[in-house]
């Protein structure tokens, strides 16, 4: 059907391409969303939506399956774009507002999801260089600047990849191929059994990727922490020596730059003599905490990061950007692209015409140029842009004042806690994340305690369950937990929020 015979009442897929459509929509968005910016900010609407999943799913309709097969009519167009942003920010958990002290997901910069926009209009993947040669440059670019950051050699290069998950897997994958008999074409079945380390209170994801490789339960070794929830590095010697003694091949070691749980940095530098005395890959798990690397005075708290063959490190978490954007970066680039190498001969082209060069004499760097080469992922994203463009309208110094008073933050928040005989502190924060539970209530009043917050309106706060060899008994369960890293939120804001648990512990009475 062509666009210049259709029926006026229904939109075209020329119309609906239209760029006047889009100046149109794009303006009236960009002022509906500053709008709520700015109520979000001012504090005056409820930071998380008290919706069960049957209610959240009452607000989006699935679209009908069948029917005549006529499109939206050209009149009903704006209206249902303002409905469906109009829904979306009312069922979404409001990040910026002040309140929000939850989850590790940045407060994110409303120019970077400009950039995010400019990305999915242009839409060019990434697996070959010639598709998306600006954003395999962009890409080059962010690394470059957050491997100097880190300290890494001027060799370390990687990828940006759709989450700290995917990242650890990647790493894990690429540390897997180097340290085995080349599992990638061989597979596990003529390896003996391959084992990675890591702390018992680390990220799911590592435990994840060791299953999706096919380690099993045997191939991710649990090393016990100290009582600040660190690896203990006794421990994961003896560890290692167990696991040899077992016939098992020590493989890798995982490090947390800052632990979900609790935000604790794991002795960098000491496991990566272990690594060295043992001949493992050390991989850092910076998803959170990496971003220290920052501030001049906390540079010493990372130290041994630069050792690492592997490091992830999320953006979208004290970095500021929209969700999801995360960086893997390899002390030497090659080791990366071992973990995927195969033919694809509809993408990739050979290893000899890279050489000679293509058709129009330009010769391809393949050891970085085709990031498809060296990613789970094909058609990916053009992540970069927004890390880039970020840091060209705000500079370093932006992102570093906001990591500072995030960790300030945590030590304000950690301090107050100190001060309220209610309630008790897990450990002190060495990030910004912050655990705490009101004194002599069990896990169950703590709960509680956090439903009535959340109900008020004002706050988020999440939970944690901690249970850990290496914590003490009276340590254990649950706990109220703060990342703080929304640049929003004050000091005054966490008084409140401490005013409102203690509150709500008063007005709840205990368990029997």
């Amino acid at each position: 059907m062509r666009d210049d015979d259709d029926s006026a009442s229904t939109m075209t897929t020329g119309q609906a391409h239209d760029p006047e459509l889009f100046r149109r929509l794009g303006h009236r968005l960009i002022d509906r969303l500053a709008d709520h910016l700015a109520q979000q900010r001012a504090g005056t609407g409820p930071v998380m939506p008290l919706l069960s999943p049957t209610e959240a799913c009452g607000h989006f309709p699935t679209p009908p399956a069948s029917g005549t097969g006529a499109g939206v009519g050209a009149d009903d167009v704006d209206a249902a774009f303002t409905d469906a942003v109009d829904q979306a920010l009312l069922t979404a958990t409001q990040l910026h507002a002040p309140g929000f002290v939850g989850h590790q997901v940045a407060t994110p910069l409303p120019t970077a999801a400009l950039f995010d926009l400019v990305s999915s209009v242009l839409n060019n993947g990434m697996a070959i260089f010639e598709m998306g040669k600006g954003g395999t440059a962009l890409e080059r670019a962010a690394l470059r600047w957050l491997g100097e950051v880190l300290g890494l050699s001027a060799q370390a290069t990687g990828v940006l990849c759709l989450g700290g998950s995917i990242g650890n897997l990647t790493a894990l994958l690429a540390a897997r191929q180097h340290m085995s008999d080349d599992a990638w074409r061989r597979g596990l079945r003529v390896q003996p059994q391959l084992a990675i380390f890591v702390a018992e209170t680390a990220h799911y994801s590592v435990a994840r990727a060791c299953r999706i490789m096919g380690l099993g339960d045997d191939g991710c070794v649990s090393v016990a922490v100290d009582d600040h929830l660190r690896m203990d590095v006794t421990a994961l010697k003896a560890a290692i020596r167990d696991a040899r003694g077992k016939k098992k091949r020590p493989i890798a070691v995982v490090a947390s730059a800052g632990s979900t749980a609790a935000g604790a940095i794991d002795p960098i530098d000491a496991i990566a003599d272990v690594c060295a005395a043992e001949g493992l890959w050390l991989h850092v798990d910076g998803a959170h905490g990496a971003p220290l690397g920052l501030l001049p005075e906390r540079r010493a708290d990372l130290r041994g990061i630069e050792r690492a063959d592997s490091v992830v490190c999320d953006f979208h978490k004290l970095l500021l950007m929209p969700a999801v954007c995360t960086a893997v970066l390899f002390k030497d680039g090659r080791t990366g692209a071992q973990a995927f190498a195969q033919k694809a001969g509809y993408l990739f082209p050979d290893d000899d015409a890279v050489k000679a060069g293509s058709a129009a004499g330009d010769a391809v760097d393949d050891s970085w140029a085709d990031i498809g080469r060296r990613t789970i992922e094909c058609t990916k994203a053009m992540l970069g842009l927004k890390v880039w463009g970020s840091l060209q309208m705000f500079g370093r110094a932006h992102f570093e004042n906001h990591v500072r008073h995030c960790m300030a933050l945590g030590t304000a928040l950690a301090a107050m806690v100190r001060a309220r005989p209610e309630l008790e502190l897990l450990c002190e924060p060495e990030l910004n994340i912050v655990c705490f539970r009101v004194i002599g209530r069990s896990g169950g009043d703590n709960a509680a305690i956090r439903r009535a917050v959340l109900a008020a309106g004002r706050f988020y706060p999440v939970q944690v369950h901690l249970h850990a060899d290496g914590l003490a008994k009276d340590r254990e369960g649950l706990w109220l937990r703060c990342a703080l890293q929304n640049p929003h939120t004050t000091v005054a804001d966490l008084a409140q929020l401490l005013d409102a648990v203690v509150a709500s512990s008063r007005a709840a009475p205990a368990a029997a």
